[in-house]
């Protein structure tokens, strides 16, 4: 546990943090450590195992400022000293890290296993090998501390490093940077390589990974820093696959992923449909979403616009379909989510992403939405009695060869030169469906009744969604402003901004014995503005970052989001854990 770092800030496994020193200096995590001045003003104090001192770590007593001990691989003949008793420390140093950099996959696990062996309030540094080509994937993975010893031995060794690549400085004919020693150096004095010119480079070097650390910790800030590690990686064959390796670490990253953000999910690589929110979303789908009871399932393009109902191509297809929209279940097929349902298309992350609009479609994105549409037929088929599919190019091609393969049938509305939305297209459309069905024309506050529904199993689990229904209820509200009121006031909204569900206290004490997603407190206290980590007592495994949440005691109840997973806000010893929305004694 730490005394003297807290994680305030959170984007998956990267944190932005506060380290105190002994003298109060107040540091941010991700965090460079100049590693002469560490030495010479002793600020932060790193304990070996092997130090007769190493013992003084698992007590509080004399922890006086900030320190740390160095994490041994299980090989180690003295990694099992470190699992003895529990350790008062601020932050692990990874022994070995150089072995980082041996293979991808030894990139991987070594970062990954260690931060699964060390509490998540501590930090983690990973000595002698950042570089401003891989700072932001170290970081993206979990590390909080890097150093400047590899800047400055590539730097004596007249190793000139950029963003992108390493070259010898003798390669060079200009210096393509601007910090103060390329702009005050002629390069032809650092190619004199005297010890005064490697020197120079070294500190270039230095330089330039305190900027990228900079611009790593604003990217957390943004919540984007998996869209510049898409980026970053790019430069290194060696990183990109450490990327891959680490989207199949999902039992990682998940628990670490926040349930939603307030920022639009960039897909501009194929790394892009392998993050953890695609796969969440896919799975949810196909465990936490019951269709509504109808004969047709009418399958869609996405459209461009979040959410899809408020598109052109949209308001086009349901104005066809209106009269009849009591028989129909909309299904819209995408990459990368795969099928969205209509009733959650507001959720995070199917309102929020954006994708290149090429019309082409790579093998692996066909093969990714086609498995996704499979699955939801093999789980919902015999719920229809007939399929539609408004679809043409890419689109039809990825529902024909899924329907083939079933041995099923669909009818067709769009022929292969028409658009989607040209006027014979939507009347193909419109006649289809007036021949499979009679007119029964939903209600529109059926429709939006359907969408709390859906949104809240998908939340809070099946079984929400009736449980807030229940009784005299209403929706009312300009789509997707929506709020569900009953006598007892105003039971849950649309938080657009999140794609969320929140709840007043009254929504949370009709869905309490229905969902997993509470928090047990301490009864000492009543929470004002924010329940802090030392105060939970028991928290559900599946709480993600940003969940809407229950807290409890014998004292109070109420509601509020989630600043920490589950599982950290118990193991924790500092941060906030829920930042306190509503709270009413009982």
């Amino acid at each position: 546990m730490s005394r003297y770092y807290e994680v305030k800030k959170r984007d998956g496994a990267a944190r932005i943090g506060r380290l105190i020193t002994s003298s109060s200096r107040r540091l941010q995590t991700p965090l460079l450590f100049h590693v002469e001045s560490v030495r010479r003003n002793k600020e932060i104090e790193v304990i070996s195992v092997e130090s007769p001192r190493f013992t003084s770590l698992t007590t509080e007593d004399g922890w006086n400022s900030p320190r740390g001990t160095v994490l041994l691989p299980e090989v180690h003949p003295l990694h099992a000293k470190l699992k003895e008793s529990p350790l008062f420390v601020d932050l692990f140093v990874l022994g070995f890290a150089s072995s980082m950099l041996n293979t991808p996959e030894s990139f991987v696990r070594r970062v990954i296993d260690a931060r699964n062996e060390i509490p998540p309030d501590v930090a983690l540094w990973a000595p002698a090998v950042a570089t401003a080509e891989n700072a932001a994937l170290l970081v993206y993975m979990g590390v909080d501390i890097v150093d400047d010893i590899n800047a400055i031995i590539k730097g004596y060794s007249a190793i000139y490093q950029l963003e992108e690549c390493e070259l010898r400085i003798s390669d060079l004919e200009e210096l393509p940077c601007n910090c103060h020693v390329c702009t005050s150096t002629d390069i032809s004095e650092l190619q004199g390589l005297s010890a005064d010119a490697r020197a120079k480079i070294a500190e270039h070097n230095t330089l330039l990974l305190e900027r990228e650390l900079s611009k790593i910790r604003e990217y957390i800030r943004a919540g984007t820093l998996r869209e510049y590690v898409e980026l970053r990686v790019r430069s290194s064959t060696f990183l990109t696959a450490v990327l891959r390796i680490l989207d199949t670490e999902h039992e990682y990253f998940e628990p670490r992923t926040p349930i939603a953000r307030r920022r639009v999910m960039k897909i501009n690589t194929m790394e892009s449909l392998r993050r953890v929110e695609v796969w969440r979303f896919a799975n949810r789908v196909m465990e936490r979403y019951i269709p509504p009871a109808k004969r047709i399932l009418l399958i869609l393009p996405c459209a461009a616009k979040k959410p899809y109902s408020c598109s052109q191509s949209h308001r086009k297809f349901i104005n066809a379909i209106s009269d009849y929209r009591g028989h129909i279940h909309e299904l819209i097929l995408t990459s990368p989510l795969g099928v969205v349902p209509r009733e959650l298309e507001l959720v995070y992350p199917a309102a929020f992403y954006d994708i290149p609009l090429t019309g082409y479609w790579d093998a692996e994105e066909r093969a990714w939405v086609a498995s996704c549409l499979n699955a939801y037929l093999d789980r919902n088929f015999g719920k229809y009695d007939v399929i539609v599919a408004h679809l043409r190019a890419a689109y039809r091609e990825i529902c024909e060869s899924v329907l083939e393969e079933r041995g099923m049938e669909a009818i067709f509305t769009c022929e292969e030169h028409e658009k989607e939305v040209s006027e014979v297209a939507i009347e193909r459309l419109r006649n289809c469906i007036a021949e499979l069905s009679s007119k029964v024309k939903v209600s529109v506050s059926g429709i939006r009744a359907a969408v709390i529904k859906a949104m809240a199993d998908y939340q809070f689990g099946i079984g929400a969604g009736d449980a807030l229904l229940r009784g005299s209820t209403k929706v009312v509200g300009k789509y997707p402003m929506l709020r569900l009121v009953s006598t007892d006031g105003v039971l849950a909204r649309v938080v657009p901004e999140y794609g969320l569900l929140a709840i007043s206290v009254e929504g949370a004490r009709r869905i309490e014995r229905i969902t997993p997603y509470k928090v047990e407190i301490g009864d000492d206290f009543v929470p004002k503005g924010a329940i802090l980590a030392p105060g939970v007592l028991n928290a559900c495994d599946e709480i993600r970052e940003n969940d809407v949440v229950i807290f409890y005691s014998d004292r109070v109840f109420g509601v509020g989001r989630a600043k920490m997973s589950g599982w950290e806000m118990v193991e924790s010893n500092r941060g906030v854990a829920i930042d306190v929305r509503e709270v009413i004694t009982v």
